[in-house]
């Protein structure tokens, strides 16, 4: 006790007769401006504060609002529960480690509580305030813009939201729009990074701290390497992680605090294909394909980190578990979209052809924004709404919905196995993938729309041909389906090599009579029953690599040709068709 033992990120502050004279709650306070401007100067230095008091949290706000400090305080906990708890509490939202922590407390039965909760703690009485900011472990770093006090600020509101929300940590990532950008290490952002190196622990894969000079010639000697930018709806985070990549292992690979449970580090570690690694010590995540990260925002600009090659085509990747699990080997700008699941538990999907070329939806938009959450539909897709030069799109998903047709506004939308028609069944009926889907909601469904069955071969045609013809200066690759036939016993895999099979012919098709169609066939790969996992739709590991190199393959020519980051020409267009006709008549 009243020893600082680490490197101090965060001071917790007792009130009553620590930052303040008297009991604010009793006989009222003497005021401190000292601990005020103490408080003041080390956010500055990029040391933040917050509280931990057994008072009245309004009445707390009130006071020190009043005295314009309240907002340099952050992850308060301000209540009449244990400080030990209370503590722990605030280091854990804060995404820190006790041993970074300075807690002050004039009564030393909280500080031993405190340190029993927290043992590795710096934990102490009130009389070493007054030396703070000569000790050399509060030393910190010059932030007189207050960057990292506005970091945690936005930390603090988004725990605010997910937890008055009461929502799970993935609905409220998926709320989040996290994305990331990598970029290359150069002389604009070394200085963060040897500060990375130094400093990070608790999501330090490696450990390995080096100085300026070693860390200059280890990026010289790298195969590859690069900072993170991670960014969401909330704010700016800046560079967050850092990797670097030297004979195929990794030996930096670590990300600030300020990431946690963001799932960044899943994303980087899947995006950088699994390199070598060998974790140094305890990592507060741990590295797992079981980890969801589609929810993260891949629109970025990636750099050959070790070649300064810019990559700058934009790919728009759209679909489900087909290109959902092959999209981190992708270099160049890439923007996603894959299904999501509503509070119903249903799958919300964007990517059927009848959502993107059927424009006469948008004219319902108060009765679509009804029905979006009732069974799950996103009319508002990217690829309608945003900037791509290659579009990889999987449609999948019109082989396998029904369509319903909206009685009144007479709109087609898709929904559930191609085989089930919901307007018919027992609204008290529901398979486990529909469960929280209500009886009410289901009678509504039943009573606005009428049962048409799956696409028909001429309308999947005529949608991907509107699409194409629409994007004609662009470039469209679509993934085929695999024709296998899986014994699994659920209803709705049942006949769906058939459904595939007269969705290939129509692709195949589509590619002959279209100049800016193109074909990635996932037959060549999956040809039996040992390529696939649990259902037709998803596959082997292994065979994810195999399609992802299918993709590059098919797309490299683009870069080759010179068409990096610029659209297609009508030229180019009327060339392609010229030599499909040269194939066709040989």
């Amino acid at each position: 006790m009243n020893e600082i033992k680490d490197k101090i990120k965060l001071v917790i502050w007792d009130l009553d007769e620590t930052f303040w004279r008297g009991t604010l709650s009793e006989e009222g306070i003497k005021y401190n401006d000292f601990n005020h401007k103490l408080v003041v100067k080390l956010s500055q230095r990029g040391i933040v504060n917050s509280i931990c008091s057994k008072n009245n949290f309004e009445q707390v706000k009130t006071e020190l609002k009043k005295r314009d400090i309240w907002d340099y305080f952050v992850f308060p906990e301000i209540n009449w529960e244990p400080k030990g708890q209370a503590v722990q509490s605030i280091i854990s939202d804060m995404g820190l480690r006790d041993n970074n922590v300075l807690f002050l407390d004039d009564n030393l039965g909280n500080l031993n509580e405190v340190e029993f909760v927290n043992p590795n703690i710096s934990a102490c009485e009130p009389h070493i305030i007054e030396n703070l900011l000569d000790h050399p472990l509060l030393s910190g770093k010059d932030d007189h813009k207050l960057t990292r006090l506005t970091q945690y600020k936005v930390l603090e509101e988004k725990r605010k939201i997910k937890t008055d929300r009461n929502l799970s940590n993935i609905e409220f990532l998926k709320e989040s729009a996290i994305s990331v950008e990598v970029k290359e290490v150069d002389d604009s952002n070394l200085e963060r990074v040897l500060e990375l190196v130094e400093r990070t622990n608790q999501l330090n894969y490696t450990k390995l701290r080096q100085n300026k000079n070693e860390l200059v010639q280890e990026l010289t000697d790298s195969d590859r390497a690069g900072v993170i930018q991670v960014r969401d709806k909330f704010g700016e985070y800046g560079i967050s992680g850092f990797f670097l990549i030297k004979h195929g292992k990794l030996i930096h690979f670590l990300f600030s605090c300020r990431t946690m449970n963001m799932g960044v580090e899943n994303w980087l570690y899947k995006y950088l294909h699994k390199p070598e690694l060998i974790i140094s010590g305890d990592v507060a995540s741990v590295l797992s394909d079981d980890v969801d990260t589609s929810y993260i925002n891949t629109n970025m600009t990636i750099t050959n980190l070790r070649y300064s090659e810019v990559i700058d085509t934009k790919y728009l990747l759209v679909g489900g578990c087909d290109l959902d699990q092959v999209v981190h080997y992708f270099d160049g700008e890439i923007e996603t979209e894959f299904n999501t699941v509503n509070k119903f538990g249903i799958n919300v999907h964007s990517e059927h052809t009848c959502l993107l070329t059927d424009l006469t939806i948008h004219n319902h938009v108060d009765s679509i924004s009804e029905y979006e959450n009732l069974f799950g539909i996103n009319v508002d897709s990217k690829v309608n709404n945003t900037d791509w030069d290659v579009l990889i799109y999987s449609p999948l998903n019109d082989y396998s919905r029904a369509l319903y047709r909206h009685k009144k506004h007479n709109y087609v939308v898709p929904f559930d196995a191609f085989k089930v028609n919901w307007v018919e069944i027992d609204s008290s009926q529901s398979p486990k993938h529909l469960e929280k889907w209500t009886v009410k909601n289901k009678e509504k469904f039943k009573q606005d729309f009428e049962y048409l069955g799956p696409i028909t071969s001429l309308d999947f045609y005529r949608n991907i041909k509107n699409l194409a013809t629409k994007y004609r200066d662009r470039e469209i690759f679509l993934l085929t389906g695999s024709e296998v036939v899986l014994n699994t016993g659920r209803y709705w895999e049942q006949g769906m090599e058939d459904r595939h099979k007269k969705m290939n012919l129509i692709l195949e098709q589509l590619q002959t009579d279209l100049a800016n169609v193109n074909l990635i066939d996932v037959r060549t790969i999956c040809r039996t029953e040992k390529e696939h996992s649990d259902n037709i739709r998803h596959y082997k590991k292994e065979v994810y690599l195999k399609i992802a190199q299918l993709i590059v393959n098919k797309t490299k020519d683009l870069k080759l040709s010179g068409f990096i980051g610029v659209k297609f020409s009508k030229i180019v267009i009327k060339f392609k068709k010229a030599l499909r006709k040269l194939r066709l008549a040989c």
